[in-house]
């Protein structure tokens, strides 16, 4: 019987580069999610994507990852669901910067007509 998932993460960023990369995949090292099979980070051309469900996802190694690694030409974003505490933290990576905010999942269903 598996377990229901305690948080996911869904993210992109681009351009990223190889020594991202290998922060990013440092970083992830450590989820354990509920298909161990499924690859949490893969890329793909030039954008590195991030897809996970499961029990425990190292979100502040990744967003330090990005911190570390982040040019003002990188984009993207890393959204974090914490299903236990019923929340939603978007991380958005623009102009050279990381930039979260948060809310509770209720308003964010509400926002887009759920």
């Amino acid at each position: 019987m598996s377990q229901s998932p305690l948080c996911k993460a869904y993210g992109h960023v681009y351009p990223c580069g190889d020594a991202l990369y290998g922060a990013l995949a440092r970083a992830v090292a450590g989820a354990m999610g509920q298909d161990e099979e499924e690859a949490v980070l893969v890329r793909e051309g030039d954008m590195a994507r991030i897809s996970f469900e499961g029990i425990y996802f190292p979100v502040e190694e990744v967003v330090q990852a990005l911190r570390e690694h982040l040019t003002p030409a990188m984009r993207g974003k890393l959204d974090y669901l914490d299903l236990e505490a019923w929340r939603l933290t978007r991380y958005r990576l623009e102009e050279g910067e990381v930039r979260p905010s948060s809310a509770p999942l209720n308003n964010v269903l509400a926002f887009s007509g759920h």
